[in-house]
């Protein structure tokens, strides 16, 4: 009986969800060369999905002629080496190979905006723990600033992480079926 209800309890004790945000907001990005930032990601466990809400004011900030299908971006997980990309249109700069994740802006200026939310569940790094390199790139040089990512615009690593109790029921529950059998 004893034995029952500690298994019960241990099966209560599931896993939680974390979600790390990238705040883009304000970030101006020039052809010249990307912009690159590290995020330091303190929860253990693998990655269940990647938000997306960006809106992006391309070319009008330094009134150049860049294009939203030169948007680019690149989240690499550093100690697994695993790196997710996604691009304004995958069809006019084919020297970044194939993207996971095309927003469809076309060869103009103007602001876009994406929102959505790609499942990863299966495809990242088995464990989300340590730093991430966000790198935000043009993909090509219109001279200046080609494009700013506006307010609210932002990226979201969700994982799950074991409960924070879960470890400890299970630990107990084999404490007491190892004093039933002595």
């Amino acid at each position: 009986m004893k034995t029952a209800s500690i298994i019960a309890i241990a099966g209560l004790a599931t896993a939680a969800s974390a979600q790390t945000v990238i705040d883009l907001s304000g970030i101006n990005v020039d052809g010249t060369a990307p912009t690159t930032f590290t995020v330091f990601q303190s929860d253990h466990g693998p990655m269940t999905t990647l938000d997306f809400d960006l809106t992006v004011d391309v070319g009008g900030v330094g009134g150049n002629a860049s294009w939203g299908s030169e948007v680019h971006i690149a989240l690499t997980h550093i100690p697994s080496g695993f790196t997710f990309t996604a691009d304004g249109s995958d069809t006019n700069f084919a020297d970044l190979g194939a993207d996971d994740l095309v927003f469809g802006w076309g060869n103009s200026g103007g602001v876009f905006s994406f929102q959505g939310s790609i499942d990863m569940s299966g495809m990242g790094p088995s464990d989300t723990f340590g730093d991430w390199e966000i790198t935000l790139s043009d993909e090509f040089d219109d001279f200046g600033i080609d494009h700013t990512y506006l307010s609210g615009s932002t990226i979201t690593i969700n994982k799950t992480v074991p409960a924070p109790g879960a470890l400890a029921v299970i630990g107990l529950g084999g404490l007491a079926l190892s004093r039933r059998r002595r």
